[in-house]
């Protein structure tokens, strides 16, 4: 398995806040079977600069892959980052933040309202020839409440991503992402070991039971491409259709 979105490096933002829990996080990784993990802090480009973050980023991979702990534990590991979503990434440096050797981006949106230019943006991102992927699309209200505005721009190129935590609890509206085919990634979004511990493992076991092992394979063969730097070869997806007040 492929974890593409967590909070494991130590000290750099709301997950991990030392190497003794970033090294109980990937003990848990390891044991469900999870041997592939790309790092993605959280980077907020109204609150830091893009170079400090690079630079606190990597003394944070630095510091944890100087755990002999975890050289031993046979995880590939790979370096990316959460991009709070702001119009300032039309004209920022984006290749900095990819998924080490692609040209994927994580990118988190507001889950208060839509942002301001966000189809714009993301246009242009993929216009640049980047690839974004959209974190965890279960939160946002103006998606939930009208899936059709996900469904545009999963069509334009983007890719969305759902946390494991939400297909768990039987979010309905997340679950129905999967349905229609407007998923294409599960991800732990891992912070701690309490209240958001990996979980990749249940997540897929749930998929399974509720829509299948083709299912499973496929968000797997997804996770797998990204992690390699490869295309994701996208089925269309279905367009959610409101009958009797009900996204079907």
């Amino acid at each position: 398995m492929f974890d593409l979105h967590c909070h494991i490096l130590p000290g750099i933002d709301d997950g991990a806040k030392n190497t003794e829990t970033s090294l109980e996080l990937l003990k848990e990784e390891a044991k469900q079977g999870v041997n592939a993990i790309t790092f993605t802090p959280h980077f907020h480009p109204n609150r830091i600069s893009p170079e400090d973050f690079i630079r606190v980023r990597n003394r944070s991979y630095e510091k944890l892959m100087a755990v002999p702990e975890v050289q031993d534990m046979g995880i590939k590991f790979k370096c990316g980052a959460e991009i709070f979503f702001s119009t300032k990434l039309n004209d920022m440096e984006l290749d900095q933040f990819c998924f080490t050797d692609s040209n994927y981006l994580l990118i988190e949106l507001s889950t208060d309202e839509k942002p301001y230019g966000l189809t714009h943006t993301l246009i242009d991102i993929i216009n640049r020839g980047y690839q974004p992927i959209l974190a965890h699309v279960e939160r946002y209200p103006y998606f939930t409440s009208d899936p059709t505005k996900l469904y545009d721009l999963v069509e334009k190129g983007c890719i969305a991503q759902v946390n494991g935590g939400a297909i768990l609890e039987g979010d309905k509206i997340c679950l129905k992402y999967i349905k229609w085919g407007m998923a294409q990634l599960v991800c732990s979004d891992c912070h701690n070991m309490n209240s958001r511990s990996p979980n990749l493992k249940d997540a897929y076991r749930f998929i399974k039971k509720k829509f299948g092992e083709e299912y499973v394979e496929w968000f797997e063969k997804n996770a797998r491409d990204v992690f390699a730097g490869r295309y994701v070869d996208q089925p269309m997806p279905k367009m959610p259709k409101k009958i009797l007040g009900i996204w079907l």
